[in-house]
């Protein structure tokens, strides 16, 4: 039995490699002229789009998971059936249910693989203050790493010194200054959270109103709103997006917006989509085994592979349209992000008890 699981598991390895690659670098081509559609700045230029597309693969690579083991499962699956292999297992006395066990290791590990990477790997890719330097920035924008991040806009400096959890920017110094260039205003800050309409809602401020040499010229507020003159392509690039934090930040980023009271159904939904795939890859495995591993036609494996990947790509798209619809209609997150991939997991045992 051990030789025939380490048959098995080399078999859905190299078909979960193979569909992997093969994804992999469907989605580098389409980031590749996505990006070429900005311009090209020489030879070079194309080597540097190119590598820019290629950083952005292994995010795609864990969002589309789901659509890479059914397809890996199914192929892999599909040939034992062509070959006659799951026949001469099944008369041998496998039960389905222990040829399903099987296949659930490969895709259960893979899964674990995608959480440490979405928790060491890709947050490489989108962190780190070097994302904004360049050109996006413009001009006005200049980061140090001993003194943080520098902003001009006409007579008001910011600097930001780091970005706690990728996305609350602490230690903040804001210097505005008179048309002559005298400093008339000194607001220091904590940290801020960035509201949706681009405002920081700093706290713990300490206001210096320098132009003022009366008693109340030093003043301390708990609280201040500041109309920041960041545009909205600054923003994204000084903050990372929800998707770009590691799963540990992203806990403690969820916690301490509740803890305050902010909107968190966003990043809560991201947090457990990213947790529940492990539990949804085992779905998919259940599906592949339920509509592959039984007797088939001849001529039939290719119909399966079109069907397996039908599957998968559907049940990205309700599980994208499901999550928007609760953040839009407001339902509880924790359910609607577990729930498909429970009622997939369900439903594919169903048909796998059925097909045995």
């Amino acid at each position: 039995m051990k030789i025939l699981a380490g048959y098995m598991i080399d078999r859905l390895v190299r078909s979960f490699l193979v569909s992997a690659v093969a994804v992999g670098a469907l989605l580098w081509l389409m980031e590749l002229l996505q990006v070429l559609e900005q311009g090209l700045s020489g030879v070079g230029g194309v080597f540097v789009l190119a590598f820019e597309a290629f950083l952005i693969v292994p995010e795609g690579l864990v969002d589309l998971l789901p659509v890479i083991t059914v397809l890996a499962t199914a192929a892999a699956m599909s040939g034992f059936q062509a070959r006659n292999e799951l026949t001469v297992m099944r008369a041998s006395g496998i039960s389905i249910w222990r040829l399903t066990a099987i296949a659930l290791v490969p895709g259960f590990g893979i899964a674990l693989l995608a959480l440490a990477a979405l928790q060491w790997v890709t947050p490489l890719v989108h962190q780190g203050p070097e994302r904004v330097i360049g050109a996006a920035l413009g001009e006005s924008g200049l980061w140090h790493p001993w003194h943080g991040l520098w902003m001009r806009q006409g007579d008001e400096f910011l600097n930001v010194q780091s970005l706690h959890l990728g996305r609350i920017p602490t230690d903040i110094n804001l210097y505005q200054f008179s048309p002559e260039g005298e400093l008339e205003r000194h607001v220091r800050a904590e940290q801020a959270l960035v509201q949706p309409d681009g405002a920081w809602r700093m706290e713990n401020v300490q206001i210096r109103e320098l132009s003022n040499r009366d008693e109340g010229y030093f003043q301390y507020s708990p609280e201040l709103v500041w109309e920041s003159f960041l545009g909205v392509r600054q923003l994204e690039l000084l903050l990372s997006p929800p998707a770009s934090l590691p799963l540990s930040d992203l806990w403690r980023y969820v916690d301490d917006l509740k803890r305050r009271g902010q909107e968190v159904a966003e990043f809560e939904m991201v947090l457990w989509r990213r947790l529940a795939l492990p539990l949804t890859c085992l779905g998919m495995v259940l599906a592949a085994m339920a509509t592959s591993a039984v007797p088939l036609k001849s001529r039939a494996v290719s119909i399966r592979l079109v069907g397996a990947l039908t599957l998968g790509l559907g049940f990205q798209l309700i599980t994208e349209l499901v999550s928007y619809s609760a953040l839009v209609m407001g339902w509880p997150v924790i359910p609607t992000a577990i729930g498909p991939p429970l009622i997939l997991a369900a439903f594919a045992w169903w048909l796998l008890k059925k097909a045995r």
